[in-house]
């Protein structure tokens, strides 16, 4: 398990940092938010991970499911 600096970024704005303990970078994302993630950051809302060699990942919130509607 590596450990990880997540950064949650509003804009370039630093808006909370977390640790996680995980297996890789996307686990430990999925763990601090409990939300499934995309791997690319291609929104304003996004999560920059740090590990320990310095090594940077990046993700975003994954689109949220298309509402169902039923009569």
């Amino acid at each position: 398990m590596a450990r990880y600096r997540v950064d949650e970024l509003f804009g370039e704005d630093v808006i909370a940092t977390n640790d996680a303990d995980a297996d890789d970078a996307l686990r430990a994302v999925e763990d601090v938010t409990g939300r499934v993630i995309s791997p690319r950051a291609l929104q304003e809302h996004w999560f920059r991970l740090t590990d320990k060699s310095g090594t940077i990942h990046e993700f975003s919130l994954d689109a949220d499911p298309a509402t169902v509607f039923s009569k």
